[in-house]
């Protein structure tokens, strides 16, 4: 069968769970069925651009400038001439409109693909908003409205949020897919127990020590600070908890200040910049996501396909990935003492700690896979080339 191209169009190839997505999505389309070819708005290089390349992907970074002007969507029409892309993919509200218009001109159909932070409408309080939502008034509605009309689908990463954006804005329900964001379970199941005894004694951590950790920007939505004022607390409880922070940001050093401050600054490990994410959540024993802002955490998935416990706050979309509590621990946000409590009943029973694990690992494997995400996306494409 020969090879049928898709055009990915997305705004940029800036780090996001969006992004990271878009590029799995498109190495693991398979051969000799599937041809991608990744299109940028934006003019910037990015270390995701040269991961795609690397793979033999195709990629534009189109450096269009901002607005909707005639000149950009001839430019976005040609290419789609040019590639003979057979499906135009837009990734979110501004790739969307203007992919589905170029894709109008060419009389290719086209499909659409929020991000979790672009679905957020503003049917409900958020106790803090790291940046402003994108759909906030009636023109932005009847943006959506006019970007869901001309795609054929708009997918969302959960039914929740996909619900929400569609009765908000009011769209047709026919039009909503869920497809949700996919992780590699084979990366993260792939180290040996002498793996993760080698990354722990390297970061400075014993072998007889239970370790409670996390992956994320040192950024004020994680709320790292109620999380380490927990592990102060659970630590008095616990003598042998370490915590390790993967990532960085610039609450780092008020965070070690803080750290410093409770008398935990030696048993916290700031681990900086991550390469090998997997092989860090394989050295947990507990995972920790203490957010007051998170819309679809990407870090929690991972550690579902590491097999962790988790401990999360009962936010936004969380409980869903959680399972509503049945594949890890929901407490409230913003609650030093119910983490704390979270953390001494999983590290004072292994057994529940295993057993979440083994659920969470199973649903990874069930609805957050990559293979699950792909084979979603191709049974999509296929639907719409009929």
């Amino acid at each position: 069968m020969a090879e049928r191209t898709i055009l990915l169009l997305v705004d940029s190839l800036g780090l996001s769970g969006k992004t990271k997505s878009l590029v799995d999505l498109a190495i693991h389309l398979a051969p000799q069925a599937y041809r991608p070819v990744v299109a940028s708005l934006s003019g910037e290089a990015s270390p995701l651009a040269d991961r795609l390349k690397a793979a033999g992907i195709r990629v534009e970074l189109l450096g269009l400038p901002g607005g909707f002007r005639p000149g950009t969507l001839l430019r976005l029409a040609r290419l789609i001439r040019e590639v003979e892309a057979e499906i135009v993919h837009c990734f979110n509200a501004r790739p969307i409109l203007l992919g589905a218009v170029a894709a109008r001109l060419t009389g290719r159909p086209a499909i659409g693909s929020l991000s979790a932070f672009a679905c957020q409408v503003p049917d409900r309080e958020y106790v803090y908003l790291p940046q402003p939502l994108a759909t906030t008034n009636r023109r932005q509605v009847y943006r959506n409205r006019v970007g869901c009309a001309l795609v054929k689908f708009l997918v969302t990463v959960s039914p929740a949020l996909g619900t929400r954006f569609f009765q908000y804005n009011g769209l047709p329900a026919r039009k909503l897919r869920t497809i949700p964001y996919g992780i590699d379970v084979g990366l993260f199941q792939r180290y040996s127990t002498e793996d993760i005894a080698n990354y722990r004694a390297a970061i400075g951590i014993p072998a007889d020590q239970i370790v409670i950790g996390s992956v994320g920007r040192l950024v004020e939505e994680k709320d790292y600070p109620t999380q380490i004022r927990a592990f102060a607390t659970a630590v008095r409880r616990i003598p042998n908890l370490r915590m390790a922070l993967a990532g960085d940001g610039p609450l780092r050093t008020s965070l070690e200040e803080l750290a410093c401050s409770l008398g935990v600054a030696d048993r916290i490990h700031f681990i900086g910049h991550c390469n090998t994410v997997a092989l860090f959540m394989r050295t947990l024993d507990i995972f920790v996501l203490g957010s007051k802002f998170e819309t679809f955490g990407i870090a929690l998935l991972e550690a579902k396909a590491a097999g962790l416990a988790a401990v999360a706050t009962n936010i936004h979309e969380i409980p869903e990935i959680l399972s509503y509590g049945k594949s890890g621990c929901l407490i409230p946000a913003q609650n030093p003492d119910a983490m704390a409590d979270a953390f001494v009943a999983l590290a004072t029973k292994p057994e529940l700690r295993h057993a979440l694990g083994k659920r969470a690992l199973a649903e990874a494997v069930d609805r957050h896979s990559l293979e699950a995400m792909v084979r979603g996306y191709k049974q999509l494409y296929a639907e719409v080339l009929g």
